[in-house]
């Protein structure tokens, strides 16, 4: 049933605090913190030897209280009980180590316990660890790295959605924020060995994930200790990635491989002024639409019977899609950021797409569970459930020296002006002390993309402790 919640969750935030802070900014500081997001993204800034080398980590306790005001008659039931409130208390750690000269040990990892109205107390929903990341990293030649575990694996520049990032599905972690870049930092890593080289202007990355689990189901409650392999290496998959700083653009040429297909990525950004950057993502592969994608995964988990109609999509078989995130950021000398992007998604629904979930959704109560079935595939894959998606995000550190960062990320719907949103608030009490609060609410009438959802306002009242 947590894992059902977790979904929801998902669903209502289409996809799924900002990152934790360990220490209080400093003002030597304040100058590299003006470089836009995009910028400190780019692909070619692969970290150099004395990052590898410096010790460090975080630990952290946090207790996060999440409430939600349901929206009454939905267009399309949802299937299962709605919950109304959650808390959550975590002990979370995020370390390194430098065991040898050339070998570092890291550690990343979350032990959660859950209580909530729609949680049976005790159950298996009731804890959960995450093991995010287990490393060990060889440089066996300078600037030349070898690595094997669980390793969080990400590509792209976009912040809202990355078509790049291959290795993003089925790894989200209960946070307090739907900000995807906080989730893209804070989720499960992938079982892996990975080379990779640097030089000056560049990188080039392999890595082979293998399989070592069949897939689990979607809406399942894992055992508390389970590490969610069937999630994370449920298929063999190869990733290749090179990068080279030319002309003042940052590009970086992508190839992956997995059930679906040969996948290929670039990833583009460029300085366009002092406080602009703009980028490009995009990704294409030969793929049948979301919606029998998510049918096929369901028969194969048996989590849907055999012989069920693929609804809603009209096209059928194999094409090639193509995924695209452009956008730009700006970032003012009060440190404030703010990033536009727009979102493509070929698989997803079309407008008319979507017209017929809502339509078989209002006239038949048996196709209500297939139907919330294909966003809860959509959100699991971090995918969007419609093709066209606009994404606003904003990021103020600082609004009070030292003090207080704000926050905020908006999605909006093109069909229908429908929208989603939160907005953080992170204030330090001291170096050991945060408190935190999130807002979000969902805009629109029943039968739009997002007013469709089964939330009409959440509020996260956070606490954490340093340790």
């Amino acid at each position: 049933m947590m894992r059902r919640q977790a979904t929801l969750l998902l669903l209502l935030f289409c996809l799924a605090a900002h990152p934790a802070r360990g220490e209080e900014p400093r003002d030597e500081n304040e100058d590299l913190e003006l470089i836009p997001q995009a910028v400190r993204n780019a692909p070619q800034e692969a970290p150099s030897t004395e990052e590898r080398a410096a010790p460090g980590g975080r630990a952290f306790l946090e207790n996060a209280l999440t409430g939600w005001v349901k929206r009454k008659g939905l267009a399309v039931p949802v299937p299962d009980r709605v919950g109304s409130w959650q808390n959550r208390t975590s002990a979370d750690m995020d370390y390194s180590w430098q065991i040898a000269p050339q070998l570092r040990l890291g550690l990343s990892d979350r032990l959660s316990l859950f209580e909530g109205n729609v949680i049976d107390f005790p159950s298996a929903g009731t804890l959960r660890n995450d093991f995010r990341e287990g490393v060990i990293s060889w440089e066996f030649a300078p600037r030349s790295y070898l690595e094997a575990g669980r390793i969080n694996l990400k590509s792209g520049t976009a912040l809202g959605y990355n078509p790049t990032d291959y290795f993003k599905a089925r790894t989200t972690v209960n946070l307090a924020s739907i900000d995807p870049s906080a989730l893209r930092e804070n989720r499960l890593g992938t079982v892996m060995v990975l080379a990779q080289k640097i030089w000056d202007n560049g990188s080039a990355t392999v890595a082979f994930a293998p399989k070592l689990q069949n897939s689990s189901p979607l809406a399942r409650t894992p055992a508390s200790l389970d590490p969610l392999l069937g999630q994370t290496n449920s298929e063999n998959r190869l990733f290749a990635s090179a990068s080279y700083s030319i002309a003042e653009l940052s590009p970086q040429l992508l190839l992956f491989h997995d059930d679906i297909g040969t996948h290929i990525g670039v990833n583009v950004s460029r300085v366009l002024s002092s406080g602009i950057v703009g980028y490009l993502e995009w990704s294409g592969v030969r793929e049948e639409s979301l919606t029998e994608r998510a049918i096929g995964f369901g028969q194969e988990t048996r989590a849907l019977p055999p012989g069920i109609p693929v609804v809603p999509q009209g096209a059928r078989g194999k094409g090639f899609k193509n995924d695209v995130a452009v956008g730009a950021s700006w970032t003012g000398i009060s440190k404030l950021t703010v990033n536009l992007e727009y979102h493509y998604h070929q698989a997803g629904l079309n407008g008319r797409e979507f017209d017929r979930w809502i339509t078989l959704g209002k006239r038949s109560s048996a196709l209500s569970s297939e139907l919330w079935y294909l966003r809860q595939y959509a959100a699991d894959q971090q995918e969007p459930f419609m093709q066209h998606q606009i994404f606003l995000r904003f990021d103020y550190p600082d609004a009070i020296p030292s003090r207080l960062n704000t926050s905020g990320v908006l999605f909006i719907s093109p069909y229908d002006g429908s929208s989603l949103t939160q907005l953080a608030a992170q204030y330090f009490i001291s170096r050991e002390w945060t408190v935190g609060a999130y807002v979000g609410g969902t805009f629109g009438g029943r039968n739009t993309v997002m007013g469709s959802l089964p939330w009409r306002v959440s509020g996260v009242l956070q606490v954490v402790r340093y340790l």
